[in-house]
């Protein structure tokens, strides 16, 4: 599968807009974002890739809650779609020895500290006045500014886009790396606004590495790091960070088949969410999914049904997006997990109504891993009702060990396995004993 490019070209004529001229002369980047994305066809994961902005941010620029006010950010844009800079009233860069890019920068130097003096510094002999000055000195230093913030909210965007195109095993030193990164700055002082998001930011990490140690096959090192993550989510009273953990917690559960505590998970996720991002993972990645293995039809209609209204309310979601993002799910991960969803009931229409809506998205996506898991939920519809199709049932899943192929993923593995066990009463059929063969040479890390 050939990894999409950063992101897609603007069309001849484009930059000569007059819409296009308007949003930048007056350095409307959300306005101006809405018409890229509206020529190109470029997704909020890719611009947000292109511009090392978080995708967080690119949603909250384009749904106005977020506004562009700084002149580095000006020139993140500028670099990373090509604007022309005379168009958004920057100057041209002047000419400089090039320099080696900067590879997964994440904030300042380790052992730098950032030391910002009163505006006034009080000489006098007396010692309580010194006192107080240093005492003010201090309150102000910090290891962390606005910028080293901002781009450790990058390096967790960038671990998210990297596991959608990889697997654990690639993403999984970075995202410990960055963790004892902002383990060792939270070990030093900051002002207090800072120590708040590095809590945030610990904790997005560590959920991160939670969820990626159970796809490596460590479910104690997940529950320890998911735990961790709530922690920090608490501590900073960080609900949508609490909601999204509760999502993990969930997901492990279910895919250890814990489901009484899969669907509590999901519901207290659900508390802390109020309806925020976290809400649709919620309800059809956690209450949607066990509920069909419970075998609760109506429950699973009622999670479906929220999630599909919760995703018809939030403002340019990103159809594909990213497994591991902390913004809504898209309309492909909802389409996905709702097919999980029927396909524990056995509802093979509603099963292939979705997967029909899901497939070819993630085909023209860079998300291997949500695309063969999709096509392995399309391929068991064939081996129950009337109309048995157990050579083309082989044939998907076959696609879908193509497509991840690269992977080294647990829960590809397992979802691959699950077909070969149902599929046992046709092991005979050629299409079925490959597959059969190629599961049990899957090579999974140990635990």
């Amino acid at each position: 599968m050939t990894p999409r490019s950063s992101h897609p070209v603007a069309p001849a004529g484009f930059w000569q807009r007059p819409a296009v001229a308007q949003a930048l002369a007056s350095r409307d980047i959300g306005g101006f974002l809405k018409l890229y994305q509206q020529w190109t066809g470029a997704t909020q994961t890719q611009i947000a890739t292109a511009c090392e902005v978080p995708q967080s941010h690119i949603s909250h620029i384009m749904r106005g809650k977020r506004q562009v006010t700084s002149l580095d950010m000006y020139e993140r844009f500028a670099r990373g779609l090509d604007i022309p800079r005379a168009l958004l009233g920057l100057a041209e860069p002047a000419p400089t020895a090039e320099t080696p890019a900067l590879v997964e920068r994440t904030g300042p130097d380790r052992r730098a500290v950032l030391a910002v003096t009163a505006a006034t510094v009080v000489l006098a002999a007396d010692d309580e006045l010194d006192e107080v000055t240093r005492r003010m000195q201090h309150f102000a230093a910090s290891n962390v500014d606005d910028a080293a913030v901002e781009q450790l909210n990058v390096s967790v965007d960038l671990i998210g886009c990297r596991y959608e195109g990889s697997d654990a095993a690639a993403v999984y030193p970075t995202a410990l790396r960055q963790r004892r990164y902002v383990a060792e700055l939270m070990s030093g002082h900051q002002h207090p606004r800072f120590r708040g998001e590095l809590y945030v930011v610990a904790g997005k990490l560590s959920g991160l590495l939670g969820y990626l140690a159970f796809d490596l096959g460590n479910e104690v090192l997940a529950r320890a790091y998911c735990n961790e993550a709530m922690s920090l989510a608490q501590a900073a009273g960080h609900r949508d960070l609490a909601a999204w953990v509760r999502g993990t917690q969930s997901f492990i559960a279910y895919y250890a088949g814990r489901y009484k505590q899969a669907l509590d998970y999901a519901r207290d996720g659900q508390r802390h969410a109020a309806g925020g991002p976290a809400s649709i993972r919620l309800a059809i990645s956690g209450e949607a999914r066990t509920l069909g293995k419970l075998g609760d039809r109506r429950g699973v209609d009622d999670a479906v049904d929220r999630a599909l209204a919760a995703h018809a309310q939030a403002d340019h979601v990103d159809p594909v997006g990213y497994f591991l993002s902390f913004e809504p799910f898209g309309a492909a991960r909802l389409a996905g997990n709702a097919a999980s969803a029927y396909l524990a009931l056995g509802a093979v229409d509603r099963v292939r109504e979705f997967t029909d809506q899901a497939i070819p998205v993630f085909a023209r996506s860079n998300s291997a891993a949500s695309h063969a898991l999709t096509l392995v939920d399309a391929s068991m519809t064939y081996l129950v009702g009337h109309d048995i199709e157990p050579d083309r049932a082989g044939a998907l899943v076959s696609e879908a060990l193509t497509v991840g192929s690269r992977l080294r993923s647990q829960v590809v593995a397992r979802r691959a396995q699950d077909f070969v066990t149902g599929a046992a009463p046709w092991a005979a059929v050629p299409e079925i004993a490959e597959v059969a063969d190629a599961v049990a040479a899957w090579r999974t890390p140990a635990a």
